[in-house]
């Protein structure tokens, strides 16, 4: 239910508009997994309001993810907003009528992946320095305590403290590689949503994008040799694990969304109960070390 009277006075606020007229305000909601974004038009206006949902995650850093979407938008890497309360979280936009945001299918097509790809080296190469928005660590270490989930966050840690033990040069990455993240834009790719971002190792980005598209072997296969790394090398031990990084801790972010929000998606619940099994499996098999390097 949409309440247009919160909409107004978010508006108002804002200093956007002066109009308080409800019926000069048409409220569309757009999709969305962890916010709730809306449609606003104002007479000929139109603009994206994003209200943050119920999100297990509750250690986001608002003031880190404004900072680094600002100069992800001086790198050419995103799209500016035109209001940012970093108290509640709330964001407005201006609407793009021709904006395309991708899902996870069209995304690792052949005809977009490249471009992703390129959109990542773009942001990994850029310069540019992030806050911290989200810390693995300490969202691991919460987990442990909950003996439900105690397998997990040990699990987590575990994976942290091998990634950890590998020298690699932290560079601004997004952190949240999903389809629907990646938009087209007069024929310009750009990311948004930069909830997650700080600086960080390339290879999380990797292993997030293989991860949350579910990208199956022989397409990991080629996107490893694109990027022009070397097999058998820590280059591979760093994009296996953090790809079982991330499937983990989206799996987890998934259960507990599913926990706290009725009106989840059920089927991204469940892609996420799968990911976290298939991490316990292979991070508990007899082979775990032999498979890091062997296996892309």
């Amino acid at each position: 239910m949409v309440d247009t009277k919160e909409i107004v006075d978010i508006f108002l606020k804002s200093e956007i508009t002066t109009i308080s007229n409800f019926d000069s305000y048409k409220v569309s909601r757009l999709g969305g997994i962890t916010n709730v974004n809306f449609k606003v038009e104002i007479g000929s206006q139109k603009f994206v309001l994003r209200l943050p949902g119920k999100n297990p995650d509750t250690s986001l850093n608002r003031e880190a993810e404004k900072n680094n979407q600002l100069v992800a938008v001086e790198a050419g890497l995103t799209l500016p907003f035109l209001y940012f309360d970093v108290d509640s979280g709330v964001k407005i936009s201006e609407f793009k009528e021709n904006l395309k945001a991708l899902e996870p299918e069209e995304l690792k097509s052949k005809e977009y992946l490249d471009k992703a790809l390129d959109t990542l080296d773009k942001l990994h190469k850029s310069g540019i320095k992030f806050y911290k928005c989200f810390d693995h660590n300490v969202f691991f270490q919460q987990t442990n305590y909950e003996e439900k989930y105690k397998e997990i966050g040990e699990t987590g840690e575990f994976l942290i403290e091998k990634i950890n033990k590998i020298e690699e040069k932290l560079v601004p990455c997004h952190k949240d590689i999903f389809g629907p993240n990646f938009i087209l834009l007069e024929e310009e790719m750009y990311l948004i949503d930069w909830e997650y971002s700080g600086m960080a190792s390339r290879f999380f980005d990797y292993g997030d994008l293989c991860c949350q598209q579910n990208i199956e072997e022989e397409q990991r296969k080629e996107i490893f040799y694109k990027l022009k790394l070397e097999k058998n090398t820590e280059q591979q031990v760093l994009w296996n694990l953090y790809r079982y990084l991330t499937c983990l801790t989206w799996g987890l972010w998934a259960t507990k969304k599913g926990e706290l929000d009725e009106e989840a998606d059920k089927e991204y619940l469940n892609q996420g109960k799968k990911k976290i099994k298939l991490v316990l499996e292979t991070v508990n098999s007899k082979n775990f070390e032999k498979h890091l390097s062997l296996k892309f």
